[in-house]
């Protein structure tokens, strides 16, 4: 009985500590895409070419850009610059965290108009 209960307090508590890692990785990649987006302000729309483009005018420091999904990794996320035509689209994923999919069995997708979602994997 006593087993089972730990095993219990255990899972909830991992469980919740995988819910604030989610949600940390969610606030940082829509903090790049905000980067992002302040960047296409200052260049007629155009969103940057990479990740290299925001330091260190947008982005100050590289470790920014480290999903706390997996911390020993320093670029945690995938970037994908929307067309000028499409950088306030509700439907255009322009980041998202990399290891999310394998680690939390959830997607974490930051949209074009720098909208966030986490989406549950079934």
């Amino acid at each position: 009985m006593l087993v089972f209960l730990a095993v219990m307090v255990f899972t909830s508590t991992s469980g919740g500590q995988m819910r604030k890692t989610e949600a940390k990785s969610l606030f940082d990649a829509r903090q790049i895409c905000l980067a992002c987006r302040q960047y296409s302000r200052e260049h007629g729309g155009v969103f940057p070419p990479s990740f290299d483009a925001l330091f260190p005018k947008y982005l100050q420091d590289r470790t920014a850009l480290v999903s706390p999904l997996s911390p020993g990794d320093p670029i945690g996320y995938t970037y994908t610059p929307p067309s000028p035509a499409r950088t306030d689209s509700p439907d255009t994923v322009v980041i998202e965290d990399k290891f999310a999919p394998t680690l939390a069995h959830v997607r974490i997708v930051v949209y074009a108009n720098a909208s966030a979602k986490l989406l549950i994997i079934q």
